[in-house]
C-alpha cells in the first residue's frame, strides 16, 4: 500500500495559479446570494435599530453515512460520534441494503428494539436522530446488485414482486423522511449476475435490459415526492473510465433521460483509497463536473473516502490537507449540491477498506485533521455572521441557508428565522431587482 499523499498534495497545488483563484470566483457565484430582507412594524413603519444576522444551516448538503449510530460498546463514544456528526453535518445517508434490512423474510429490522446488525442501525433510530436535529436524509440504496438475503428466489417475476413489495413497504412507513434516495448502484462494474461464484454480485434482475428504468419507475411510484438518484463507482465518475461524453455512466444516463425515466440526481462515489495524481487532479475534476453538468441534474459527491493510511500524526495532516483542497473545489462547482463522507470514523468501514484509515475521526472518536479542516470550511470560512444597524432595509451577500435575525431596539430583543436559499431569492425581471423577504415586528 503505497502512501502517495504528500506527493499527490504538491501535484494539486501545482495547478494553483488557476484553480485557487477559480475556486473563490465559483464560490461566490454558486454558493452566495445577494440578500434583501425589509423590516417593519404593523403599520408598515421601517424597523431602526441594530440587527444581528447569524447563519444557523447550509442549503449545501454536507453530509456522511450513520452507519456507526449507536454502535460503539461504550456510552462515550456513542456519545462523541453524535456531536462530532451534529457539528458538522446536516445529511445523513440511512443504509437499507435488503441483506441487513430483512434478514429474516417478513421481519424487517425497522424498529428500535430490532436485533443488533454490525454497521446496520435500526431505520427509527437512525430516522429519529436526523428529525431531532434537523438532519436531511438520503435512503441508500432501494435496489442494489449486492447484498441480498439469502431467501430470495431465483425467478425474476416472484424476485420484481418482492422488490416491488420491499420498496413499497418502507416507503409505507418513512413517506417522505427522505429527501433523496438512491434507486441504484454499482451498476457499470459487473454483467451477468446470474452466474455462479460472483460473489455478494447476486441480484440477477440486474442483467435484464429494461433494469434501470423499471427500477426507477417502481421507485417513483411510491416515493413520489423523493429525488431519485443513479450512484456509480469512482472508475466511472473520475477514474480511469472518464473519456468525457463518450464516458459510459454519461451515455447511459443519456439514454435513460431519452427513454423518460425519472432520473433527477447524480451520484458520483470518492473512494480514494489509493489516490494518485490523475484521480485528484483538480483540472481533471472540474472537467468531470462540468461535463456531467450537461444534464442540469444535482450531482452528489456521493461516497467519499481518503485515507490516512494510519493514525501517525504526519499522515493524519497530510489527509486533512488533500480533504480541505478537494471539499473547496467540490463546494465551488456549480451543479454540485452534496458532498458525502462515508465512514466518520476509524476503523467503522466495511471488511478491508478500514486498513485505509479514512475516517474523519479516530476510533476512540477524536477529531483527526480532516475534521478539523471540514469544521473550519462549513463553521467558520463558509459561513455569514454580522451585525449592522439599519433603516428599515437590510442588504447583504450571505451563503445561501437559514438564518437567525436579531433585531434590537430600546433595550428589547426580538428573534426571527429566515431561509435564504436559491429558490427564495436573487433577481427577479419582473421586479427589476432582486426579492425580498418581509419581516414585520
Amino acid at each position: 500500500m503505497e502512501n502517495n499523499l504528500e506527493k499527490v498534495v504538491k501535484a494539486f497545488d501545482s495547478f494553483g495559479y488557476y484553480v485557487d483563484r477559480k475556486i473563490e470566483r465559483d464560490i461566490e457565484e454558486n454558493r452566495k446570494g445577494q440578500f434583501v430582507i425589509n423590516i417593519t412594524d404593523e403599520n408598515g413603519k421601517p424597523f431602526e435599530g441594530k440587527v444581528r444576522i447569524k447563519q444557523v444551516s447550509h442549503q449545501f448538503k454536507f453530509g456522511c453515512t450513520l452507519f456507526h449510530l449507536d454502535q460503539f460498546p461504550d456510552d462515550e463514544r456513542k456519545k462523541l460520534y453524535k456531536e462530532n456528526f451534529k457539528k458538522v453535518f446536516n445529511y445523513a445517508v440511512v443504509p437499507l441494503y435488503w441483506d441487513t434490512l430483512e434478514p429474516t423474510k417478513g421481519e424487517p429490522r425497522f424498529s428500535k428494539d430490532s436485533p443488533d446488525v454490525y454497521r446496520r442501525p435500526p431505520i427509527d433510530t437512525i430516522v429519529d436522530f436526523c428529525k431531532e436535529n434537523k438532519i436531511g436524509m438520503k435512503g441508500h440504496c432501494l435496489v442494489y446488485n449486492s447484498f441480498q438475503p439469502d431467501w430470495i428466489p431465483d425467478d425474476n417475476r416472484s424476485l420484481r414482486i418482492l422488490i416491488d413489495d420491499r420498496i413499497g413497504e418502507i416507503a409505507k412507513r418513512y413517506g417522505n423522511a427522505f429527501e433523496d434516495l438512491d434507486v441504484i448502484n454499482e451498476m457499470q462494474s459487473i454483467y451477468k449476475n446470474c452466474y455462479k461464484g460472483n460473489g455478494c454480485r447476486n441480484l440477477q434482475i440486474t442483467d435484464d435490459p429494461d433494469h434501470e428504468k423499471w427500477c426507477f419507475d417502481v421507485a417513483r411510484r411510491h416515493f413520489p415526492n423523493s429525488r431519485l438518484f443513479w450512484n456509480e463507482g469512482i472508475d466511472q465518475s473520475f477514474g480511469s473510465y472518464y473519456v468525457g461524453h463518450r464516458s459510459f455512466y454519461y451515455m447511459t444516463i443519456e439514454k435513460m433521460l431519452s427513454l423518460g425515466v425519472p432520473l433527477q440526481g447524480i451520484g458520483m462515489q470518492y473512494h480514494a483509497f489509493l489516490p494518485d495524481e490523475t484521480l485528484c487532479n483538480p483540472l481533471r475534476i472540474i472537467d468531470v463536473l462540468d461535463r456531467y453538468g450537461d444534464f442540469k441534474l444535482p450531482i452528489h459527491i456521493s461516497e467519499i473516502s481518503i485515507p490516512s493510511f494510519s493514525n501517525e500524526e504526519q499522515n493524519e495532516e497530510l489527509q486533512g490537507e488533500l480533504t480541505k483542497r478537494l471539499f473547496k473545489l467540490w463546494f465551488s462547482q456549480k451543479h454540485c449540491e452534496s458532498i458525502v463522507w462515508w465512514n466518520m470514523a476509524d476503523n467503522t468501514a466495511f471488511g478491508e477498506e478500514n486498513a485505509f484509515h479514512a475516517g474523519l475521526v479516530r476510533n476512540d472518536c477524536s477529531p483527526k485533521p480532516a475534521y478539523l479542516e471540514i469544521d473550519k470550511l462549513i463553521n467558520h470560512e463558509w459561513h455569514t455572521e454580522f451585525e449592522e444597524n439599519i433603516n428599515g432595509t437590510l442588504r447583504f451577500s450571505g451563503f445561501y441557508g437559514d438564518y437567525e435575525i436579531e433585531l434590537l431596539t430600546d433595550g428589547k430583543c426580538e428573534k426571527r428565522t429566515i431561509s435564504l436559499t436559491t429558490e427564495t431569492t436573487g433577481y427577479d425581471n419582473r421586479l427589476c431587482d432582486f426579492r425580498s423577504k418581509n419581516i414585520v415586528v
